[in-house]
């Protein structure tokens, strides 16, 4: 078994950059809700501020029920350890990966890769460009069932013929 982590750096951001950057856009937020009684369009910045707050907390409170950050596989399954604030292990059989999203499959490569376990329907993601994580996706490629390999070789075809265009 192979045993794939974040470094440290990584690992910091993806577990708390949300709290970083909220904090930043909370006093601009703050500061704009107060200068809105002196001056009306600070409604604007202050109505903008709370939409960035608010999707950079949705998107890390994903990360946070979805990304282990300590993954161990093998030819036959993937065990998932380590989630933000939660002591659960997740083991995946390759055989029962019905789907893979995201990341290249997607046409974005610094994007997220999910992966769909339709036996246990639950989905489990990871970057793949941060670390050794591009060798965990091809050891997951090379023992999915052949028919999800052969939809994501075509979609990732397709894609690659749409970028020409």
């Amino acid at each position: 078994m192979v045993t794939f982590k974040y470094s440290l750096f990584a690992k910091l951001i993806y577990r708390y950059g949300n709290i970083i950057a909220t904090l930043f856009l909370s006093i601009h937020f703050i500061t704009s809700l107060i200068m809105m009684f002196e001056k009306w369009y600070f409604v604007f910045f202050a109505l903008i501020n709370g939409f960035f707050i608010f999707l950079i907390n949705k998107y890390f409170i994903k990360t946070y029920k979805l990304f282990p950050f300590t993954i161990t596989a093998d030819n036959e399954k993937i065990v998932c350890q380590n989630f933000l604030l939660s002591k659960k292990e997740i083991t995946i059989n390759h055989s029962d990966i019905e789907n893979i999203t995201g990341g290249i499959f997607s046409g974005y490569p610094t994007r997220p890769i999910y992966i769909y376990d339709g036996k246990q329907k639950l989905t489990v993601g990871f970057y793949s460009h941060v670390g050794k994580f591009q060798n965990l996706l091809t050891m997951i490629l090379k023992n999915i069932p052949q028919p999800l390999y052969n939809r994501l070789l075509d979609t990732m075809k397709d894609l690659r013929i749409e970028r020409k265009k």
